[in-house]
């Protein structure tokens, strides 16, 4: 065998060989093979979050007219798809009448439904539903009620601690009158009311 057969030799069970060195020493360290990807998923922090934010409440049976609305969520995760979360919420509405303020506070809690998994879509639509209090302070308010919100919305990691997100509310109230002395007998308006508010928090 010449020397150059026996170079070419070499250089061929170094190229056959080199692959299967390589796989053993990246299978010992706990490494997929070079041809998967080494991480396989971005780890996400939704295992608990605080998130602020802001956007407009309205009152569906035209108590008042559109108002800013700002809100703190608490939310923690059970698994994938369930989380519970708490809620504060509050508002500052004209009242159609009386032209006064209506300042609403309300603290809820409830669960919430990811109807996707968070690393099959861009955004994680979701479904929310739960029971509080509300009170309205100003002329005319009314210092108690008890609020069902139910809402849907949508929310993404924009980093690993980052997320933001929207939600749409509906807050049907019970126990209810914001009536005032110009309203009519027996047409007492409720305190329904609907927010869409967006927010920004950290994830952890």
């Amino acid at each position: 065998m010449t020397t150059g057969r026996i170079v070419a030799a070499l250089v061929a069970f170094a190229a056959l060989g080199a692959p299967t060195l390589a796989h053993a020493q990246d299978t010992r360290r706990g490494l997929p093979p070079a041809d998967q990807p080494a991480i396989r998923q971005i780890p996400r922090p939704t295992a608990f979050s605080v998130e602020g934010g802001a956007g407009i409440v309205g009152f569906l049976g035209g108590v008042g007219s559109l108002g800013p609305g700002w809100n703190v969520r608490v939310t923690g995760m059970i698994n994938d798809r369930w989380a519970v979360e708490g809620n504060y919420l509050g508002s500052a509405n004209t009242r159609a009448d009386t032209r006064t303020q209506l300042v609403m506070t309300s603290v809820d809690a409830g669960f919430r439904y990811n109807l996707a998994d968070a690393n099959r879509l861009p955004l994680q639509p979701f479904i929310v539903g739960g029971v509080g209090y509300a009170g309205f302070a100003g002329r005319y308010g009314d210092g108690f009620t008890l609020v069902i919100p139910v809402g849907v919305g949508a929310d993404r990691m924009l980093t690993e601690s980052i997320k933001v997100g929207a939600r749409f509310n509906y807050r049907p109230a019970f126990f209810d009158n914001l009536g005032s002395s110009l309203t009519p007998a027996g047409d007492e308006p409720g305190a329904d009311t609907w927010t869409l508010l967006a927010q920004i928090g950290g994830g952890f």
